[in-house]
């Protein structure tokens, strides 16, 4: 037989080959599971707006997402030591940027708000305003540049954001720290516990949110190009605002 017939053979056969591997690739990356409606899991199924932004941004690279849904602050540091490829949803902040590699885009942006108890009549508060005052922050968050490297805020830590606004009505801090859409699905979920009780007094920043790659788990840098791809297609198409309807509408 030809052997020039048999290499064309052979190299369209890889070529085959190399197109199912690619198609078929795989990737583990972490979830937060305590941020609705941006990423949660209830009964450890990983679900909300980001989780389906990176799923379909993968999925038009070629790539399926297992998803391992974790607390966020375990979630970035596995994601730092190489154990997992990437986690979202994270603010780059001088803090954390060097340690992670970040796609072109972000996933989001959204508003970091300051709450107060009812019946205040503060508006307008940014970080500097907070210095020397207690302010609930949920463990190992990013809040904006201004906000995360202002040491003069004295912080209190928690684990949920639930937790920190209960602190808040118990007077135990004069302020909490959170995300507006974060904030708002909590108080709907626990009207009466919650609705009525706090007040919006100003926002420390409108950062943007990304998926935060590894710079030392295996083929991280090739899923980070993959994704920048995916997510490219996905915001020059409808199906980004099909999505962001679905969750905040």
């Amino acid at each position: 037989m030809n052997r020039n017939f048999l290499a064309t053979c052979f190299g369209a056969s890889l070529a085959i080959y190399a197109r199912l591997v690619y198609a078929t690739s795989t990737v583990v990356i972490g979830a937060e599971d305590d941020w609705a409606p941006y990423s949660s899991a209830p009964r450890q199924h990983a679900q909300g707006f980001a989780v389906d932004v990176v799923r379909e941004a993968f999925a038009l690279a070629g790539v399926q997402v297992e998803f391992r849904a974790l607390p966020y602050s375990r979630c970035m540091a596995e994601t730092r030591t190489g154990q997992l490829t990437a986690c979202f949803d994270a603010v780059p902040n001088s803090l954390i940027r060097p340690h992670y590699l970040w796609p072109r885009m972000p996933l989001f942006s959204t508003r970091m708000n300051i709450y107060a108890r009812s019946g205040s009549i503060q508006r307008g508060l940014r970080a500097k305003d907070l210095e020397g005052h207690t302010v609930g922050v949920q463990r190992d968050y990013e809040y904006g540049e201004e906000f995360d490297v202002n040491t003069r805020i004295r912080r209190r830590v928690v684990d949920k954001n639930e937790y920190g606004f209960r602190m808040l009505m118990a007077n135990r801090i004069e302020y909490m720290a959170a995300e507006e859409r974060i904030a708002n699905a909590l108080f709907r979920s626990k009207p009466g516990e919650f609705a009525g009780r706090f007040t919006l007094v100003g926002t420390v920043a409108t950062p943007d949110l990304f998926i935060a790659f590894s710079k030392t788990a295996p083929g991280s840098s090739e899923m980070l190009e993959r994704f920048n791809q995916g997510y490219d297609r996905l915001l020059n198409s409808p199906r980004y605002k099909q999505i962001e309807n679905r969750w905040f509408k």
